[in-house]
């Protein structure tokens, strides 16, 4: 099996935010009104969704979606902590969507080339998605909501417990989300489908911290994807302009395209 590089698919679109998101970030710098819990932050103070973190979650969530069946699909540690997923064999790896997708770490009992597929880049906010929220804004760019601990036995708050935690409002935007998806052999364009259906599951989940509280929902949209094959890059003809993009008339959504897969596929020649 060769490792060449036969093209990407670039993928961009936006993130919605349905529900106050936090991704915390450094409290080294605290903030006016002295924050409890901040949310990360671009050099220009305005927040941000870092690759990794986005990245990092589809992952999850995929994993879990493969465990499903797979009742040796997890990596115990030393201490009998699960680890996640890492295939530790040649055949395992071969058809793992987890692994050929998002990457694995070093291993010695693999010899196949293993590089990652997936490049997730830093998303950032939509300045003008907060318009017609602004002036409801505790911050210049965010909430902050208040929250206590609860004496289950009373229904009392419990004695300094009231904390002061900064989130991206709901009807904020992400723009220019952009993910690079490498293809080096034809596996991979069928392989494509599963970062689809990890969008999805992050639809019907969350993006930070705090999920279990309602923190965090999100939805992908106005999804455009464009095929570079690796003589497009030779010429000079990578534009991310209208005409080059392959999914105009298969959704814009990641369910939409997922139930248009088949056809989005016929186009990655």
């Amino acid at each position: 099996m060769n490792h060449y590089l036969k093209g990407k698919v670039i993928i961009v679109g936006q993130i919605e935010v349905k529900t106050g998101m936090r991704i915390g970030g450094s409290t080294s710098g605290l903030k006016i009104g002295g924050l409890d819990l901040n949310v990360i932050t671009d050099p220009e103070g305005r927040p941000y969704i870092p690759g990794s973190s986005l990245k990092g979650k589809l992952r999850s969530l995929m994993e879990k979606k493969e465990a499903a069946n797979k009742a040796d699909f997890w990596n115990v540690e030393v201490k009998g902590q699960l680890s996640g997923h890492k295939c530790e064999r040649d055949q395992d790896y071969a058809n793992c969507p987890v692994c050929k997708i998002w990457g694995i770490a070093v291993s010695d009992n693999i010899k196949l080339p293993t590089p990652t597929r997936l490049i997730v880049c830093d998303s950032y906010l939509d300045l003008e998605s907060l318009e017609k929220i602004k002036d409801n804004l505790e911050l210049e760019y965010t909430e902050v909501k208040f929250e206590t601990a609860i004496n289950r036995l009373t229904g009392t708050a419990l004695h300094g417990s009231l904390r002061q935690i900064e989130r991206v409002p709901a009807g904020a935007r992400f723009k220019d989300v952009e993910m690079i998806y490498n293809v080096y052999d034809e596996q991979d364009k069928d392989l494509l489908r599963n970062v689809f259906i990890a969008l999805e599951l992050l639809e019907h989940d969350y993006l930070g911290g705090m999920g279990s509280r309602g923190y965090g929902r999100v939805s992908f949209n106005d999804i455009k994807i464009f095929w570079n094959k690796k003589e497009d890059y030779e010429k000079g003809q990578v534009d991310l302009i209208a005409e080059r993009v392959i999914n105009k008339d298969l959704g814009t959504t990641p369910a939409e395209i997922v139930r248009n897969f088949t056809r989005l596929r016929e186009k990655l020649i």
